[in-house]
């Protein structure tokens, strides 16, 4: 029998060609379930998987991210076992996620009625007690096909009808069967700890989190994410869209020009009402704009703008870059280098001297920040408010209420806006609104900045932990919120972020990001003619001009 060497944590093994992860785990650490997934040369594997050559790896637990995205996979698969037992004739749908939980309904609208949780739990400690194996299946078309009738798994039939794939991964456990984007634990008992919470019409299912010290965390409901999804779902499923299988009919079928145009108008209306209820509000000296990175901010201010411009009022910007404190007065963060994301980089005091002036009728000079020798300075530009003189800032400390505490409550009008796409993979797989952004900003950054994407990958955790410290928790603060996703924009994105991640393989530490993103794209068909792309469309401060076919 051939053998390999497979070393972890500096220990050196000798095993039989073809073995388990799930077997190499038990011989380093005593078979405990602490390991749901192994990282080999930056990519993550099953643990199901055979190893047929000399590795070095490291072993992933839920105190990690991959771990914990694993763990709620196989959290969510448990539900959707236990859902096939109580409600045999519906398809479960997985919504969008809010506050470290998965928000799931019924495909068929019928309300989880609250009294049906405690039957849904217990049905999920049982499929959990029983610990089934949970199989990773690698299967043809024709036999996937097979099983997705089986399932009735029209949403998948309609994906792959529109893709050209030879195989499709596929989870079995206990005679049913699952897709999943992304790895899945090895058994049903991997499972320990869990909560399914009745929020009607539908329910969320949470596990402890990296950050949770091993229990799960309370539920706080997030209603301005929560009205944003809604109002979005409605929108798509007005148009008969609710998965990737629906888009790639449209662009395969020559209908995409109508519907970029569609999306290009909601986008557009949903501006046109904000700038109504602005125009309502007669105390509203100011508009401030927040939300987290590559969500649009900068897009719908100008746009914004505009609208109130027909409206016949005077839009003012105010840049919060020109008033930050000089360099040497800039905080440092825990890694010793300046942050210039935090609150305290702006000039607090001066800002809102400033803004109280405006407000009370005075004349101010606008400062302007000099980058290059790291201090505040005049402009020359002299600014005041006439009747119909409105002050627009956007920024991601816009709703703190710090940002601008001399100014009264009533006389801001605060936007949130975020990029929280509703298009489903199929029933089961969400696309993250954060993995969005992420794509945004990477293909940004490349565009206009000449970022290349591993420094993009490198900063994306510290802007993360930024939008959760300083975003996230003032978004109930605004009066409106606002989804910028466009429908169709992944589809647009796809071939510029291929083409990026071209220049990186297994030896790159952020290979398996991008293997992860890649693989997400891989169900999109392309949109390759970018000229049926409005000018002034949010997604051209992702590609600017774009390509022509």
């Amino acid at each position: 029998m051939e053998t390999i060497k497979v070393k972890y944590n500096d220990i050196e093994a000798i095993f039989d060609k073809g073995t388990r992860l799930l077997d190499i785990a038990t011989y380093f650490d005593n078979g405990t379930k602490e390991y749901v997934g192994a990282i080999i040369d930056n990519t993550v594997h099953n643990m199901f998987e055979e190893i047929n050559r000399d590795v070095e790896l490291e072993f992933i637990d839920a105190n990690t991210k991959d771990g914990y995205d694993i763990l709620f996979r196989t959290a969510t698969l448990v539900f959707l076992l236990a859902a096939k037992r109580i409600f045999p004739d519906e398809l479960v749908v997985a919504e969008h996620t809010m506050n470290d939980g998965l928000y799931l309904t019924l495909d068929s609208k019928t309300p989880i009625k609250h009294n049906k949780v405690t039957e849904i739990k217990k049905e999920m400690k049982k499929i959990i007690k029983e610990d089934y194996k949970i199989i990773r299946k690698k299967v043809d078309m024709a036999e996937a096909y097979t099983i997705f009738t089986k399932e009735n798994y029209e949403d998948r039939i309609k994906l792959y009808d529109t893709l050209d794939f030879d195989e499709v991964n596929v989870y079995e456990v206990n005679g049913h069967y699952f897709t999943f984007h992304g790895y899945i634990a090895p058994s049903t008992g991997f499972i320990d700890k869990f909560n399914v919470i009745s929020y009607y019409p539908g329910v969320m299912v949470m596990i402890p989190t990296p950050k949770s010290n091993g229990k799960v965390p309370e539920f706080r409901e997030e209603k301005t994410l929560a009205k944003i999804f809604s109002n979005s779902k409605k929108w798509m499923s007005s148009l008969n869209i609710n998965s990737i299988g629906d888009l790639n009919e449209k662009i395969l079928n020559n209908d995409i020009d109508f519907l970029v145009q569609v999306a290009e108008a909601y986008f557009e209306n949903q501006v046109s009402d904000i700038a109504d209820s602005i125009v309502k509000d007669e105390d509203a000296d100011m508009v401030l704009i927040a939300g987290p990175s590559s969500s649009g901010k900068t897009t719908l201010a100008h746009r914004l703008s505009v609208q109130l411009g027909v409206r016949g009022m005077e839009p003012i910007p105010i840049h919060m870059d020109d008033y930050f404190v000089n360099r040497e007065d800039t905080p440092i963060d825990e890694n010793g280098e300046r942050n210039y994301e935090l609150l305290e980089a702006i000039d607090l005091e001066k800002f809102n001297e400033d803004l109280m002036l405006l407000i009370e009728g005075e004349e101010i000079e606008l400062p302007r920040f000099n980058f290059v020798t790291g201090k505040r300075e005049k402009s020359g530009r002299f600014i005041k408010l006439s009747k119909n003189s409105i002050v627009i800032i956007e920024g991601i400390h816009a709703l703190n209420p710090k940002l601008t505490k001399l100014v009264p409550d009533k006389n801001k009008f605060k936007i949130y806006v975020s990029a929280l796409t509703q298009l489903n993979i199929d029933a089961h797989n969400r696309i993250s609104s954060s993995d969005v952004r992420l794509l945004r900003r990477m293909v940004r950054d490349n565009q206009f900045r000449g970022t290349n994407i591993e420094s993009t990958l490198n900063e994306w955790p510290k802007v993360r932990a930024g939008e959760t410290k300083f975003i996230f928790p003032y978004q109930d603060f605004a009066d409106v919120a606002m989804d910028s996703s466009l429908i169709y924009e992944l589809a647009v994105i796809k071939k510029y972020a291929i083409e990026l991640f071209k220049d990186y393989d297994k030896s790159n530490k952020n290979y398996k990001e991008i293997k992860r993103l890649s693989s997400l794209l891989k169900y999109f068909v392309s949109i390759e003619d970018d000229s049926i792309i409005p000018n002034n469309s949010i997604i051209r401060e992702t590609i600017g001009k774009g390509r022509t076919c």
